[in-house]
């Protein structure tokens, strides 16, 4: 089951969730948030697999409902406790909480269901969900110091659904039409690379704006850095390295943001 949850992933937004609350100034450790970002997480990754299967038999393998290490019932079972736990805990924080939990894991099975074969609106849409995580825990008489990190995060999002995009081409082109099928492989590549320099740009424009001087060095250490040294390995179509990096910079992004 685990394997089948993505635990990273979910790891990720429930520290996404921490970081937001603390600093909105919220309370200090916002369990139920956070266990209850987990679990929407969750629940999105196993209805993607469940969704996916026949497109994972090509792009990914290893995953558990394709080696049937997991049945289709078993995950079926397994995304309703996660959906029922996601609403519990998101009740249990705050209606604000609910209110953005519900919305984001009905967005996260539309885009399973549906939107995932709309090129660009799907990237877009997942993009989104990621913005809603960062708001999802917060203080909502503070909200609008996070935004600049959910922004932020939303965007570094899209660029990794890019990337995924042309990693994933040759299995989604049997059942979907991605953006990595409407547009040349070497104009998406040039796109990605500017983009993540952008990003660089972008994610220290904070600084200016109210957050702290440990962020911006932060940022530049642990994320600008990295994608500095392996945006290159865009154009070697070494895409399965860069979606790497990208989670990477996903989740050390979060250290300095927790000292903005």
């Amino acid at each position: 089951m685990l394997k089948l949850i993505r635990p990273l992933n979910c790891l990720i937004a429930s520290l996404v969730v921490f970081i937001s609350n603390k600093i909105t100034y919220g309370e200090s450790f916002p369990i139920y948030a956070m266990l209850g970002a987990f679990s929407i997480s969750a629940f999105i990754n196993v209805t993607n697999d469940i969704f996916d299967i026949e497109v994972d038999r090509f792009n990914h393998p290893e995953r558990p409902l394709v080696k049937g290490e997991v049945s289709p019932l078993d995950a079926h079972m397994i995304a309703l406790i996660f959906l029922i736990l996601g609403l519990y805990f998101s009740s249990k924080h705050s209606n604000w909480a609910l209110l953005l939990g519900s919305f984001g894991m009905f967005l996260g099975l539309l885009y399973n269901l549906e939107i995932k074969a709309v090129p660009i609106l799907g990237n877009i849409l997942v993009s989104f969900v990621t913005f809603l995580a960062f708001l999802y825990g917060a203080n909502l008489g503070n909200l609008e110091r996070i935004i600049p990190g959910a922004l932020l995060g939303a965007y570094l999002q899209f660029l990794r659904e890019l990337v995924k995009s042309l990693e994933d081409k040759e299995g989604d082109k049997i059942y979907r039409k991605t953006v990595a099928h409407v547009f040349k492989e070497e104009i998406l590549q040039y796109i990605l690379f500017f983009g993540i320099m952008f990003l660089t740009i972008l994610d220290v424009i904070p600084v200016f704006f109210g957050y702290s001087t440990l962020y911006g060095i932060g940022v530049f250490a642990l994320v600008n850095l990295p994608l500095w040294l392996f945006s290159r390995n865009i154009f070697r179509g070494e895409y399965s390295v860069m979606r790497k990096v990208l989670k990477f910079a996903t989740f050390s992004a979060l250290f300095p943001l927790y000292f903005a």
